[in-house]
């Protein structure tokens, strides 16, 4: 008996994978989202806020909206609805993390120019 026969993996479809992990990523970054609105609006702990890492959570949500675009290309390829829609709704969901995000950090800017 082999290694790989021990093993359960998964097999996705072609371009499913960038999809999934698009997803993965886009629930990290509701997580993170979630936490910096919570600290903004309820709590007013600026300084718990992820100030210090919005480059890399803008690059990363930036590779998250180009695997969630080609997850959909990949899909418009095939013929099942069920995936092309899946992609679509990933792709629109990054899209709208982004644009979320960025305006939180307009937001905060321009709180730290009125407090300071």
């Amino acid at each position: 008996m082999r290694w790989r026969d021990r093993i359960a993996t998964l097999f996705f479809p072609q371009g499913m994978m960038l999809t999934v992990a698009a997803l993965l990523l886009f629930f990290i970054h509701l997580g993170i989202f979630a936490r910096d609105l919570y600290n903004f609006y309820i709590t007013h702990y600026y300084d718990h806020m992820s100030f210090n890492y919005t480059p890399i959570l803008m690059f990363s949500q930036v590779i998250s909206v180009c695997w969630a675009a080609m997850g959909s290309v990949y899909a418009e390829m095939t013929d099942e609805k069920y995936f092309q829609c899946f992609a679509l709704t990933t792709l629109i969901l990054n899209g709208a993390m982004f644009f979320n995000r960025l305006a939180l950090e307009f937001l905060t800017i321009e709180h730290r120019e009125e407090s300071h």
